[in-house]
């Protein structure tokens, strides 16, 4: 079973729900953050979300949503025409 702390050293992105771009640093309380998990290779690529507002955590659905906008601009898929979704979200 993968946990979050096993996922942290591969953080590729961080992102509010204001669709702020953020570091590891300004990450609140793990337990408020979700990790959205794209499985690509030997390594998964990470992108940690979490709300802007103080005690608020995003269900899994918003923050894959939020992630899989913000790496489809970035022109990370692919294939943008699939539906790109992750491997898991914790």
């Amino acid at each position: 079973m993968t946990t979050k702390t096993e996922l942290v050293p591969y953080i590729a992105h961080c992102l509010d729900d204001a669709l702020c771009v953020r570091t590891i640093a300004d990450m609140p309380d793990p337990s408020l953050v979700r990790l959205v998990v794209w499985e690509c290779g030997f390594e998964p690529l990470v992108v940690a979300v979490w709300s802007y507002l103080p005690d608020t955590r995003l269900d899994a659905s918003d923050a894959e949503d939020i992630a899989r906008d913000y790496l489809f601009e970035r022109g990370w898929f692919a294939n943008p025409e699939d539906e790109n979704l992750a491997s898991f979200v914790l």
